[in-house]
């Protein structure tokens, strides 16, 4: 016998891949709605859920990260699950919660970077911004990644929000690194670099600069570092200075106030410096097996027929001596087996929302997807929201079609026996608390705003000592 799905004798069953901004935007919508009643299964490849608000945004941003008590309201509501510590794909694959949920809801976010595709990128010293964000980060999985820092100058090319974040993390003068919830192992690190030049560095111009003013009010105040531009950097095209005087674009505008206002600084000897530099692209990493220097070659500007602005490269070749490399200029989303990609957008393929096959266009029933995993590596944490509002709207346009068979058991009680079976240590929302209050008492001791376990291993076994009393 089939049911309608969605009352309360047979809710709709969901199960959200990811447990950052975008997946908790999901559950809201689905657990708020007054015409469905809907049960949330949130799985999170690690112990501790909020994605990039714990994991990404940077660690002098601790007004953003206090977003997560937004996700903690959500995680309340009746009919809503935490399984953390439960790898998607492994331990429980997509095939089990096809068979378990009517719907997934895909918000693995973009968690793989784009490459730069150029000679030497493979070298020693040279990083994704992936890479070292995790780390200041304390992700577990990159706890035993190296950096050397014992260079003069890094190299960043890409100049958005995570480029800024990470030369402003490098700037970070011992005392202000000690203010953050950096791990102590990388607070030690950082507080000894050797590093004195951060340089930025665009395909484009000024105006094309991808960062916003969340990246940029914080690196006037840098007790330890100056920013600064050559004003020859900031000279516009007749091009674009057309663009610029006919622009409302908010950001544009605000960006280039920045950029002017550091134009007359000079770096100081007693400082580190931050440095601006536009109109180059890279050609090659050069170096033996490590990292010695990085060449570009000069770009010009030019306008197409819709006004849109591109750069050509010249025949004008430059190098910039340096030891790191840090390239942060695009994320992509990692495979899942069965579901198709948008290769050219680095996203899971979908038509607002709805998963689709690639080369048919044909949905995938049941299949959904939000976040950057969606739409692409753009906007705050506040995009999020209206972003996975629209896909549950589609969700529920969906959902007339489909029926159901009568609950044999609970949902929970189904999920739970599957990953029993399996001997997975999961860990429900309760348990995570547990992580978190401990991390915040230890913070408190260093004076910090929290000491963050950085091994699985760590975080199970401060449950374990808890629920042992």
């Amino acid at each position: 016998m089939s049911v309608v799905i969605g009352s309360e004798s047979r809710p709709l069953r969901v199960a959200i891949i990811g447990s950052g901004p975008s997946g908790f935007y999901a559950a809201e919508s689905l657990l708020k709605n007054s015409e469905i009643i809907s049960e949330v299964d949130m799985f999170e490849y690690l112990p501790t859920p909020y994605g990039l608000v714990r994991a990404g945004v940077a660690p002098d941003h601790q007004q953003i990260k206090s977003v997560s008590k937004v996700y903690d309201k959500i995680a309340s509501m009746d009919r809503f699950r935490f399984w953390g510590n439960v790898q998607f794909g492994n331990d429980i694959t997509r095939e089990e919660l096809l068979d378990t949920f009517d719907a997934i809801i895909y918000a693995i976010g973009a968690q793989s970077d784009r490459a730069m595709g150029i000679d030497g990128e493979t070298k020693i010293g040279s990083h994704s911004a992936t890479e070292f964000v995790a780390w200041y980060n304390g992700h577990p999985d990159y706890k035993e990644t190296l950096f050397d820092l014992s260079h003069e100058r890094a190299v960043i090319v890409g100049m958005g929000n995570v480029a800024l974040d990470i030369a402003r993390v490098l700037a970070l003068t011992p005392e202000e690194i000690a203010k953050t919830d950096i791990p102590h192992h990388v607070q030690e690190q950082l507080s000894s670099s050797n590093i004195k030049e951060i340089c930025l560095v665009a395909r484009r111009g000024p105006l094309q600069a991808a960062f916003t003013n969340t990246g940029t009010k914080e690196i006037p105040e840098l007790e330890g570092a100056v920013a600064v531009v050559d004003p020859e950097e900031l000279k516009l095209e007749n091009n674009t200075a057309e663009i610029l005087k006919d622009s409302n674009d908010k950001k544009m505008i605000q960006n280039l106030q920045f950029l002017e206002s550091i134009s007359e600084n000079q770096p100081d000897p007693s400082k580190r410096t931050i440095r601006f530099l536009f109109r180059r692209s890279p050609q090659e990493i050069l170096g033996g097996d490590h990292v010695t220097g990085l060449s570009f070659v000069v770009n010009e500007l030019f306008t197409d027929d819709e006004g849109k602005i591109h750069q050509t490269m010249t025949e004008d070749l430059e190098t910039l001596d340096c030891g790191l490399v840090f390239r942060s200029v695009g994320y992509k989303v990692k495979p899942i087996d069965g579901i198709q990609f948008d290769a050219k957008r680095g996203t899971i393929a979908n038509v607002e929302g709805r998963v689709i096959h690639a080369e048919t266009s044909e949905t995938q029933r049941g299949e959904y997807v939000v976040g950057w995993a969606k739409r692409g590596a753009s906007g705050v944490i506040g995009t999020n929201k209206p972003d996975s509002i629209a896909t549950v709207d589609k969700l529920l346009e969906d959902l007339p079609s489909w029926t159901g068979e009568p609950l044999v058991r609970s949902q929970a009680e189904t999920v739970k026996t599957l990953l029993d079976s399996k001997e997975i240590h999961y860990v429900p929302f309760e348990d995570w608390k547990i992580i978190e209050k401990a991390e915040h008492e230890e913070g408190a001791v260093r004076e910090k705003p929290r000491e963050k376990f950085v091994t699985v291993h760590d975080m199970i076994s401060v449950i374990k000592a808890e629920k042992l009393g």
